[in-house]
């Protein structure tokens, strides 16, 4: 049994692909990345990834975290430039 939760509207296309990756066995790292990776990519949303709002030097610096809930593995990133996924460097 999987769920997947999101409480912004901008997180339901990488939700339903996260989703569909369950569906046909997919592991849930691979899903939650999916997912985090789809609202990174969307250049209308200004407040992560892609169309992030620039700091007061006007570059874009994502941060991202990730956590294996099984194994508690943990990784993180802050301030990265010119990268559009910081979940794939943190998650890796």
């Amino acid at each position: 049994m999987w769920g997947m939760i999101a409480t912004w509207r901008m997180a339901v296309e990488g939700i339903t692909k996260g989703a569909e990756l369950l569906e046909h066995g997919g592991n849930a790292g691979d899903a939650v990345e999916t997912a985090i990776r789809e609202v990174e990519d969307f250049p209308y949303y200004k407040s992560v990834g892609y169309g992030g709002l620039p700091n007061e030097e006007m570059e874009v610096e994502l941060d991202a975290a990730y956590m294996d809930g099984d194994t508690l593995d943990i990784g993180a990133v802050a301030a990265l430039k010119d990268f559009a996924n910081p979940v794939s460097i943190a998650r890796s």
